[in-house]
């Protein structure tokens, strides 16, 4: 009698330690699918950052999170919405704590430029008032940012800078 409860208790266990690595299994797999998603995202809005910089000449785009820009990026990532945030230098998407983060190789500004000459100063005044930008999926109305190629004169020098803003 005792040797048949401890074989059913040894079993038992045994089928538990198997359902626990099965539901760990999956749990894991589905956290490598949502981050998969969110790198995904974040890979092609740097990239597009990037092409739009390389651009030879002034040129105006748009990114949006769902229908509506030149680039598109999904309304959702693994079934949530999720956010994407401009920073100068790199991109970020994620959601509930999840992140993934992509470099921009060449800097941005979050700021809309008016016409008329900069000094250096003001340019890093305004980058310092504007460090990011932040779109949301899943509203009613999706995120959306105009991305621009501007030439500007700072400090006397004309020079391309890339913008991105509402």
């Amino acid at each position: 009698m005792i040797d048949w409860i401890s074989t059913k208790v040894a079993m038992s266990l045994a089928a538990l330690l198997l359902l626990a690595g099965s539901v760990s299994f999956f749990l894991a797999q589905q956290n490598e699918a949502r981050h998969d998603a969110l790198q995904s995202i974040a890979d092609r809005a740097a990239a597009y950052l990037d092409e739009v910089s390389r651009s030879p000449g002034e040129l105006a785009t748009s990114i949006s999170l769902g229908p509506g820009g030149t680039l598109e990026l999904p309304a959702l990532a693994a079934g949530e919405a999720y956010v994407l945030t401009l920073y100068r230098s790199y991109v970020v998407a994620g959601f509930e704590g999840e992140r993934a983060f992509a470099a921009i190789d060449t800097p941005i500004h979050m700021w809309q430029p008016r016409a008329g000459s900069y000094t250096a100063a003001q340019v890093a005044d305004l980058d310092t008032r504007h460090p990011s930008l932040t779109l949301e999926s899943g509203g009613t109305v999706s995120g959306t940012a105009i991305l621009s190629r501007r030439s500007l004169v700072i400090d006397g020098t004309p020079t391309l800078e890339t913008f991105a803003f509402p």
